[in-house]
């Protein structure tokens, strides 16, 4: 489980107006301009924006705009208050207000999970972190590859029992994953997800209860890595196995998926010769971006392959051996 239920520690800052409704489109275009001052400076976090308006409805002259944004870091908010283009359109709104805005900061809550899996199909973007240890044939040995910038797109399918053994599944289609590094040797490295082979997950309920948790969940992916040598892939017929681990909530956020495979080959694309190996570590997803449920029933998404639980009753018996078999990578 998370150990830490709170990030953005007093980063989320919101602030209350109230106006008369001639000039409340005037104060959210301000309102507007000012975030995307904070963010051309790189005060604001990458959080968007969020901009509410009351309705002033059953006659009320006066309009509320609530505003709710993410500071990049403390300094930033120091710095932004210093600036006088800030304060230039800080006055501008201010002006507008027909009563002083009310401003407070909050630490952010990470949001709540699902004690079953969804019963709507739908995709995810989530941030994460990956680990390797990364040889290249004369330049690098058992380097400690950490991937920074990593993201994760992908599909998930609605409860349902798919392979009819009473317990229900969710099967994980990844549409994009990657992320990047630099080594001193190779210099920019990208790793991505090598499109020509599958890369994929399933979430299988522990039991046949009311609650689809604890599950147990497994994934499987193939990386194209760009180089200075040029695209290197991972052995095409030796997918990267990451679990499978025990999840207690969905989604999988803060649950550690380490690899026990390895070491696989590293193939030069252009030419088919091994280059060097790899040694996948551990897969972790530590934030969720955005979720979108489907419109409708994704009925090529939400087919799982028939290997998938192969893959998954070959490893889950030795799920334990798995975690503790650690690749350890130091962080920054």
């Amino acid at each position: 489980m998370l150990t830490n239920l709170y990030r953005n520690e007093s980063l989320i800052q919101m602030e209350t107006y109230e106006t008369d409704t001639t000039q409340a489109d005037a104060l959210i275009n301000d309102v507007r301009a000012k975030w995307a001052l904070l963010r051309e400076k790189g005060y604001a976090g990458d959080y968007p924006v969020e901009i509410l308006r009351s309705g002033g409805s059953n006659g009320a002259s006066s309009i509320k705009v609530v505003e709710i944004f993410k500071w990049r870091s403390q300094q930033a908010k120091v710095d932004a208050q210093g600036s006088k283009e800030y304060q230039d359109l800080a006055q501008r709104i201010s002006s507008l207000a027909t009563k002083a805005d009310t401003r407070e900061s909050f630490s952010q809550a990470v949001r709540g999970f699902n004690s079953n899996f969804p019963g709507i199909g739908g995709v995810e973007l989530l941030k994460g972190v990956c680990s390797c240890l990364l040889t290249v044939d004369g330049m690098v040995e058992n380097y400690p590859m950490s991937v920074k910038n990593g993201i994760v797109l992908m599909h998930r399918s609605p409860r349902m029992d798919l392979d009819g053994d009473g317990r229900m599944e969710m099967y994980l289609k990844i549409l994009m994953h990657g992320g990047e590094t630099i080594q001193a040797a190779l210099g920019p490295i990208r790793v991505e997800q090598n499109f020509s082979r599958p890369n994929d997950g399933i979430v299988k309920s522990n039991g046949s209860g009311e609650n689809d948790f604890p599950g147990t969940a497994i994934w499987r992916v193939s990386w194209r890595i760009q180089t200075a040598l040029g695209p290197v892939l991972t052995d095409p017929d030796q997918p990267l196995i990451f679990g499978p681990a025990t999840v207690e909530h969905y989604p999988p956020v803060g649950t550690h998926f380490h690899s026990a495979t390895g070491p696989v080959k590293l193939i030069l694309e252009e030419t088919g010769q091994r280059v060097g190996t790899l040694v996948p570590g551990e897969l972790t997803a530590f934030d969720i971006v955005v979720t979108k449920d489907d419109d409708i029933f994704a009925d090529i998404l939400n087919t799982p392959p028939k290997d998938i639980f192969q893959i998954l009753g070959e490893h889950a018996p030795r799920m334990e051996e798995y975690a503790s078999r650690r690749v350890v990578v130091a962080a920054g």
